[in-house]
């Protein structure tokens, strides 16, 4: 009898393997590669008064969009928010992502107060699949090489920026192609961001969207 045991215990030694082998292969298949995006962006601030950005306002990464400084203080200074990319994150903690995959998202912060007033936040800023759903999107944890943990100044004028990264966090199945701003802090209709956030999104064509990547073509 201990023949056939042990011949039962290989058989099933190299089937346990076979499974782990193919759970990696599939594992490292799912996650995306970083792909190379500007970290921060050179902004010129434009004379005179700023329009704030409307809702639903559509722009590649880039672009500037003008929206509250404070993103709880609707009538408060106004700031320039330029979001210069989104990409898959490397060396975040499983504590961090639980099972989900991570992403870099930069932006570069201008402020347009006419007077010395607090940095602007990046309260209301998000990575998403579809320009519309918010995905977990937090502040880096310490030790990212690649988005470093940034203190803004206490204060700032118009015209000086800061440049800072943020980490999101796919749903299994989700590709972060966008970044929004959705902020529902008022309940004035004409900054209703939650219902029609502002979107950046990737130069050339429309995304899928579902958010997941299109079809190969055949």
């Amino acid at each position: 009898m201990s023949a056939p045991r042990r011949v039962w215990t290989a058989v099933w030694l190299v089937a346990a393997l076979t499974t782990a082998a193919c759970a990696t292969s599939s594992t490292t298949a799912d996650v995306e590669p970083p792909t190379s995006v500007p970290t921060s962006a050179a902004v010129s601030v434009p004379g005179g008064q700023v329009a704030r950005s409307a809702p639903g306002t559509g722009l590649t990464f880039g672009e500037n969009a003008v929206l509250p400084a404070d993103a709880f203080a609707e009538t408060g200074p106004l700031a320039m928010y330029t979001v210069t990319g989104i990409t898959p994150a490397e060396g975040v903690p499983e504590a961090t992502t639980e099972g989900g995959a991570p992403y870099f998202l930069y932006v570069t912060v201008t402020s347009l107060a006419t007077r010395a007033a607090p940095a602007p936040g990046v309260i209301g800023l998000s990575a998403s699949a579809d320009g519309r759903t918010p995905a977990l999107t937090l502040s880096p944890t310490p030790g990212l090489a690649k988005c470093p943990v940034t203190t803004p100044p206490p204060q700032m004028r118009k015209g000086e920026s800061y440049a800072t990264c943020l980490l999101a966090v796919a749903d299994a199945g989700q590709r972060l192609r966008q970044v929004i701003y959705w902020a529902d802090t008022t309940a004035n209709p004409a900054l209703d961001y939650k219902s029609s956030p502002v979107v950046w999104s990737p130069s050339g064509p429309p995304l899928p969207a579902s958010g997941s990547p299109a079809p190969a073509a055949g």
